[in-house]
């Protein structure tokens, strides 16, 4: 009798643990990255939402998001990294792993990829990949009206100072004295000596008072000759 007892409950204990054993690899195999396949379209300027999230029961390791696939593919998300316009929808969440991307652009338009990592003694490695959700971005990222103010005020400034520069210049070129001096016939320097001016007096006669040289004197270097003009101004003679 106590042999079939004991028998009983080596089978039960046994029966218990291959009980165990299946709820843990049922757990194990429950694993799954759920990420749409669907494809997105939003346009330049706008936020981006990706989604992505794991079941409850994940291996100790992060979820990192890629664009594109292979070994040229680039890093979009990390958890421990610093991402300017990457964040995650659900911060701190161990089963959500959605991020947005705000103020997207035409270059990131591609196939994104939520990866599974691992970690364990040996180090770190990939367990899983979703399929990738395809990312379309149109048209061109709009200027903020912040933006967009402040060109027009600088474009205004430099309109502004251009005419007023305009203005100053045309002003100081006409009180110029260069200008006067421009309009002031200079005199007339190309009469020589010999070519006495004409006097408003036509009474003023002008007399050479050179001395002729001697004929057939020997020629020498002498200093220029110097000729001496005299006015004589004629009076008419008043009849008495």
């Amino acid at each position: 009798m106590a042999f079939c007892t004991l028998a009983r409950l080596q089978l039960l204990s046994l029966l218990l643990g291959l009980s165990s054993m299946d709820r843990s690899g049922a757990g194990a195999q429950k694993f799954q990255l759920l990420q749409p396949q669907d494809p997105v379209s939003v346009s330049a300027g706008e936020t981006l939402t990706l989604s992505c999230s794991v079941t409850a029961n994940a291996s100790a390791g992060g979820v990192v998001w890629f664009k594109g696939s292979g070994s040229g593919r680039q890093l979009v998300y990390n958890q421990t990294g610093s991402f300017p316009r990457v964040t995650r929808a659900v911060p701190g969440s161990d089963t959500d792993f959605t991020i947005r991307i705000r103020d997207t652009r035409p270059e990131d338009a591609g196939i994104y990829h939520c990866v599974k990592f691992q970690k364990n003694v040996t180090g770190v490695y990939e367990t899983s990949s979703g399929a990738g959700t395809a990312v379309t971005v149109s048209g061109h990222p709009q200027a903020s009206p912040v933006a967009a103010a402040a060109g027009t005020v600088c474009v205004l400034l430099v309109v502004l100072f251009l005419v007023s520069t305009y203005f100053f210049v045309r002003k100081k070129r006409g009180r110029s004295p260069g200008t006067a001096r421009s309009q002031t016939p200079f005199p007339d320097t190309t009469r020589t000596q010999s070519q006495p001016s004409a006097s408003k007096d036509s009474d003023v006669l002008y007399a050479d008072l050179q001395h002729s040289a001697k004929p057939h004197q020997p020629k020498k270097s002498v200093p220029a000759e110097h000729s001496e003009y005299a006015a004589v101004k004629v009076t008419p003679a008043i009849a008495r």
